[in-house]
């Protein structure tokens, strides 16, 4: 074989070997560059509903806003609503209607009868210490917010309603309000009442408010 064939054919075997590489090394090249957008865009997008260790994060939208009790009455992805405690700084850059992704502590109920029942047993009696356990004068279609008799702040409310749902594993009560909204309320491990109440009962529960850990724009 001639020499400059020799070359020539060297050369094209050259050329056949790297272009399969090179394809090999731009489509893998691509492969990474397309996940590491799509971890990117995951980043970026607000998680609809997280809970870590009684934190709730979630996308909601603002419904209410109590400027001088510094409160946001916010609604989930699930028209599951819940006010929190918010600080002065942030109730001025909010206004309703606003969409935000909003973490906050969980609200947990430290005490929980039945209305217009007589306590059980000195454990419950203790725990319904200090509770205005009055039925509301008139039907309600929501739930009943109410400070309970003593209390000199607002990070402790009563809350008053129909339980609509019960789960036992979580430990929470659902109440059910007027246009399919919802409220979901941790009961204390503490609380021994918890045990006794069904789905249907009417109850009031002593709860710690939900208080913001963060708060940003959508």
């Amino acid at each position: 074989m001639p020499l400059s064939d020799a070359v020539g054919f060297n050369v094209l075997m050259e050329i056949s070997f790297v272009q399969p590489v090179v394809v090999f090394v731009r489509t893998a090249f691509l492969l990474v560059l397309s996940l590491f957008i799509i971890d990117a865009a995951r980043a970026q997008q607000p998680v609809q509903i997280e809970s870590d260790a009684g934190v709730i994060s979630m996308v909601a939208i603002v419904e209410a806003i109590d400027v001088t009790n510094q409160l946001l009455t916010v609604s989930g992805p699930h028209n599951n609503w819940v006010a929190v405690k918010v600080t002065p700084e942030d109730i001025k850059l909010i206004k309703v209607r606003d969409k935000i992704t909003i973490s906050y502590s969980d609200e947990v109920a430290g005490a929980l009868r039945k209305l217009n029942e007589v306590p059980q047993n000195q454990t419950v009696a203790e725990e319904e210490s200090g509770m205005n356990m009055n039925a509301p004068t008139e039907a309600e279609q929501d739930w009943v917010e109410a400070t309970p008799q003593g209390a000199t702040d607002l990070t402790t409310i009563e809350i008053t309603d129909t339980i609509a749902a019960i789960d036992r594993s979580r430990r929470t009560i659902t109440f059910a309000g007027t246009g399919g909204k919802t409220r979901t309320i941790k009961v204390g491990l503490a609380v021994k009442s918890f045990d006794q109440v069904e789905v249907g009962d009417m109850v009031a529960l002593e709860v710690t408010r939900a208080v913001a850990v963060n708060i940003k724009p959508v």
